[in-house]
């Protein structure tokens, strides 16, 4: 196999069979979910990261693509890791970081997935790539599809937000809506999946697209010159706890970083089977997803992910939060006043979880914290303008400017 990946094979997570890389979606031995295994010794020297390339692909030698023909990029990766000085004075913390993802090409983290997915349904010849969505993934898998020329089939509740309906109907060859609950469509879809007709888009088995996510883990440590302590994170299809997990601990096994930080997932209080799990000692239990203004976090089945997330949890001595809306939309407000960024209730959850964890005593405010803002609020509902007239003369301008200057800078 071609040194452009260092991709050697894929290990079961449950039964540790090993298989080699071919398009498959779960273990043929028992059924578990794969985790791609690199050879991180031939790396040791040469180092996880490509100058050559810039943003997600300079990590090309620790992602699944071999075939450099295949790659898809829209420029995605290298998103900001931002000092939250005001935030961190605000929940008295002494470093708190945000690596604020809404820079990527559609606004959000799934453009990292998105890259990989494509990009390996070119590498093994499928011509049509297929996700079930509550938005920002189905904007995302129909934009790279559109950019790497395949066709794709969206899948999305009828009542998603209109901006990103709109963005997915421009870019999917076809874009369908369905009622009902996304978990119930999802496990249809997946079944449908094993004929190997379409390539999966999706993120609740697909070794290859999940991959993508793990980049951030290796931008952190790059950023920071090490390892944070504390990492928050959003946990509903749980892509980005597992993915960044595995980053981190490749990083520790290439020396990169002396530990693996403290794994934190959040969930809504409408859709929290693996806080439940983590909080009673037992396992994750199926439950119907209840209403969220945070539509992504909207996952009551999060599947054979949801449980290597609460393994992950307990035996790394992780921590799993759950948050109302109420605290979302306050994270969402601090943001915008401490920070100057808009994010969208689903991006703004992790952050929701981590003034929580502070606030309960369940966080070291004094640990060096990495929380993910995962999205941009451009794609979201907007609020309601606050305007105020101004008569558009001399005077009228003049008295405006006075009384910004002379008040607080937030309302």
């Amino acid at each position: 196999m071609s040194r452009f990946s260092f991709l050697e094979s894929m290990r079961c997570v449950s039964c540790k069979a090993e298989h080699n890389p071919t398009y498959i979606l779960q273990c043929p031995t028992c059924g578990g979910l794969l985790d791609p295994q690199y050879d991180l010794e031939s790396l040791r020297n040469l180092g996880p990261r490509d100058s050559g390339y810039k943003g997600l692909w300079s990590h090309h030698r620790v992602l699944p693509i071999w075939e450099e023909d295949s790659l898809v990029s829209l420029g995605e990766g290298d998103t900001p890791l931002i000092r939250a000085r005001e935030l961190g004075r605000h929940l008295k913390m002494r470093q708190l970081f945000l690596k604020y993802e809404g820079t990527l090409p559609t606004g959000t983290v799934k453009d990292r997935t998105s890259a990989t997915a494509v990009s390996a349904a070119r590498q093994f010849g499928f011509g049509t790539v297929s996700v079930v969505s509550t938005g920002n993934a189905g904007v995302s898998i129909a934009t790279y599809a559109r950019r790497g020329g395949l066709r794709s089939a969206i899948f999305c509740y009828q009542k998603g937000d209109p901006l990103k309906m709109a963005h997915m109907s421009l870019m999917a060859t076809r874009l369908y809506t369905y009622e009902g609950e996304y978990d119930h469509v999802i496990e249809n879809f997946d079944s449908l999946m094993e004929r190997k007709e379409v390539f999966d888009g999706g993120a609740r088995r697909n070794p290859y697209k999940h991959e993508g996510k793990k980049t951030i883990a290796y931008e952190i440590v790059e950023e920071l010159g090490g390892g944070p302590e504390v990492f928050v994170t959003q946990s509903s299809g749980c892509e980005i706890f597992t993915a960044c997990f595995r980053g981190f601990r490749e990083m520790r096994e290439l020396g990169l970083i002396d530990s693996i930080p403290r794994m934190v997932a959040c969930q809504s209080v409408a859709a929290n089977p693996i806080v439940e799990a983590f909080c009673k000692g037992g396992p994750v239990m199926p439950m119907t997803a209840g209403a969220t203004i945070a539509k992504g976090l909207a996952t009551g089945r999060p599947g054979k992910k949801g449980d290597w997330v609460l393994s992950i949890l307990r035996e790394w001595g992780g921590l799993a939060l759950q948050v109302t809306d109420q605290e979302i939309l306050e994270a969402q407000r601090l943001l915008v006043e401490k920070e100057g960024i808009w994010s969208g209730p689903t991006g703004a959850s992790a952050l929701a979880g981590l003034i929580k964890g502070i606030r309960d005593g369940l966080l070291d405010p004094e640990a060096k914290t990495v929380c993910m803002v995962t999205e941009t609020g451009l794609t979201s509902p907007y609020p309601e303008p606050i305007t105020h007239h101004v008569d558009a003369n001399l005077e009228g301008i003049s008295a405006a400017l006075r009384e910004v200057v002379s008040g607080p800078c937030m309302p």
